[in-house]
């Protein structure tokens, strides 16, 4: 063969080396174990694990831009979700409002807060309840909420007798309890979340507003995860979250339930 020749064969060759497989497929993901506590409709608790608004925001939204997959844990207490990111049985989750025990237990929070949450009671229609100014109004009045939830400072004078419960479905269980004159109001982080769960129960409800700051949640890791881990969620939150993304996934959750189930008038209303 002529040195001509020989080096068409290996330039052709180099070429080919170029140039990718026909039907080669594409490295696999990074995959990222998830763990989540149930709040509908952000987080919806169901026969196949993990669903709702934020499921579907960090799938459509962040996993791309981190360039991961995410595994989603079915949903769990908060309890456990707790041990489950000091453990480092799951590697984040999404949203977890920041404790003294939280941080102290070696949780690392993302540095922004891209979701703000309004709480708020849930009572029946019937209750004397009709506002809160101050703690002294929910004096005598068990309130229901769920173990190792946080609270606002607000929620935790001690004039305030709280119920906690121990399920991964609490925001139904609490409801039931209401309805069953165990306690006297539930509270909960956000006002979507007692709309899903009376529309989807046929619960007639009240909203009474807090006089309290908002919710602030964090996404959060496990303390033996990546650093890099954080760096990349925080810099795709920052685009995913941009220009109220999140908020057109939440509204569009929102029409879609009341579609389902038109709300009555009196079904769910705010008490001033």
């Amino acid at each position: 063969m002529s040195i001509r020749l020989m080096c068409g064969a290996v330039v052709l060759l180099s070429l080919a080396c170029l140039v990718p497989a026909h039907g080669a497929e594409p490295a696999p993901l990074e995959v990222i174990k998830v763990g989540v506590f149930a709040m509908s409709p952000f987080v919806n608790a169901g026969p196949n694990g993990a669903s709702g608004v934020l499921v579907d925001f960090f799938d459509h939204e962040i996993a791309p831009r981190m360039g991961v997959r995410f595994q989603w844990e079915r949903p769990m207490t908060t309890a456990r979700l707790e041990n489950s990111l000091v453990s480092g049985r799951v590697a984040c989750t999404p949203i977890l409002a920041k404790t003294a025990w939280r941080e102290k237990a070696g949780i690392v929070f993302a540095g922004d807060v891209h979701i703000h949450l309004e709480p708020c009671l849930a009572v029946l229609p019937d209750s004397p309840l009709h506002s809160v100014a101050s703690p002294a109004d929910l004096a005598g009045i068990v309130v229901g909420w769920v173990q190792a939830g946080a609270l606002p400072p607000f929620m935790l004078d001690k004039r305030i007798q709280l119920d906690r419960i121990g399920s991964v479905d609490w925001s139904s269980a609490n409801l039931e309890k209401l309805k069953l004159g165990r306690i006297g109001a539930a509270y909960f982080s956000n006002r979507y979340t007692p709309q899903f769960v009376a529309a989807q129960t046929g619960t007639t409800l009240r909203i009474v507003k807090l006089p309290t700051q908002g919710v602030k949640l964090y996404g959060a890791f496990a303390p033996g995860a990546p650093r890099s881990l954080a760096v990349r969620y925080e810099r795709a939150a920052g685009e995913a979250f941009a220009n109220d993304r999140f908020s057109l996934y939440v509204h569009k959750a929102v029409l879609a339930q009341v579609l389902a189930a038109p709300p009555k008038v009196d079904e769910l209303q705010d008490a001033h």
